[in-house]
This record gives structure tokens, C-alpha cells and sequence, in this order.
């Protein structure tokens, strides 16, 4: 990782994609009301995580002086690909 400028960059750019991809699936469905309900609600999950992240990065748990360790900010990573990977997957669900 090389700052943590970069990985807020990063969670957002890629939590920008999952919502564009929402976006666009949403155009796609037309009519269908319950299918943009569950769009609506994976945009909705997306933007708290989204937060929540930029929230643990910002502000990161300070122990005894301490600085968080590079384990700290891998965590973070892996969570945040972790929600992009779930919200394609109910996005590519609802799609069948």
C-alpha cells in the first residue's frame, strides 16, 4: 500500500463502479418495480460501506500510542472487495 490517500481512491473508485454498474442494470430492468427495489437496496448497502470505510481509514483504531500495522489496512482492502464481489453477485442474481 503505498498512502492512505491512494486507498481512500481506491475504495472509492471502486465502490463508484459497483454503483454505476447498479445504474445501469437499473436502466435495463424498465418496468419491473421489484427489481428496482433490490437495486435501490445494493446501491443503499454499498454507500454505507462506503462511509464506513472512509470512516476506519480516517480514523483508525489507536492503541497505547500505537499506529495501526499494515495488517490493519489489508483488513480494509479485503472487506471492501469483499462488498464489491457481493453486490455483482446480487446484481447478476437478480439479473436471471
Amino acid at each position: 500500500m503505498a498512502n492512505i490517500r491512494d486507498l481512500k481512491k481506491d475504495i472509492n473508485f471502486l465502490m463508484e463502479e459497483v454503483i454505476e454498474t447498479c445504474f445501469l442494470h437499473y436502466h435495463l430492468k424498465g418496468n419491473d418495480k421489484k427489481e428496482k427495489e433490490k437495486i435501490d437496496q445494493i446501491i443503499d448497502e454499498i454507500i454505507l460501506k462506503r462511509n464506513e470505510l472512509i470512516q476506519k481509514v480516517n480514523n483508525p483504531d489507536v492503541k497505547e500510542g500505537k499506529q495501526p500495522g499494515k495488517k490493519y489496512y489489508t483488513d480494509i482492502i479485503s472487506d471492501m472487495v469483499k462488498k464489491a464481489e457481493e453486490s455483482f453477485e446480487k446484481l447478476n442474481v437478480s439479473e436471471k
